[in-house]
């Protein structure tokens, strides 16, 4: 890819990551791994043209049916995570180092945010 001078890369991580899950630290900490990779990765790319984002979908699998009903898990049709995959795909993307929450046809760009913290 840096050769080429383009590339894109989706690393797919879980809201397990984002948010945590009983039962599944080791799963969970791999998730957000994941978006650490993505964000060096995103840093070494970006001047050859090549961005790298992670997506955190929530969508109808096998491990989800022990936990979810049918009738919610026919809502989050893993079809619905395609569109945002095409769009950070796409030439004309921008997203760089991002994380995207998505399933059931919603989509959210998440973010960090540092305040300041009063501890007297």
């Amino acid at each position: 890819m840096r050769e080429q001078g383009y590339g894109r890369i989706i690393n797919t991580a879980s809201a397990a990551g984002l948010f945590g899950s009983f039962g599944q630290v080791n799963y969970s900490a791999a998730k957000l791994a994941l978006h650490g990779f993505t964000q060096a990765l995103a840093k070494e790319g970006e001047k050859k043209n090549v961005r790298v984002n992670t997506i955190a979908p929530l969508a109808a699998s096998r491990m989800l049916e022990t936990v979810m009903p049918p009738e919610v898990l026919k809502t989050v049709n893993a079809s619905l995570v395609i569109p945002l995959v095409a769009y950070l795909c796409h030439d004309t993307c921008v997203e760089n180092g991002s994380v995207f929450e998505v399933g059931g046809g919603f989509v959210a760009k998440l973010r960090w945010q540092r305040t300041e913290v009063n501890l007297k």
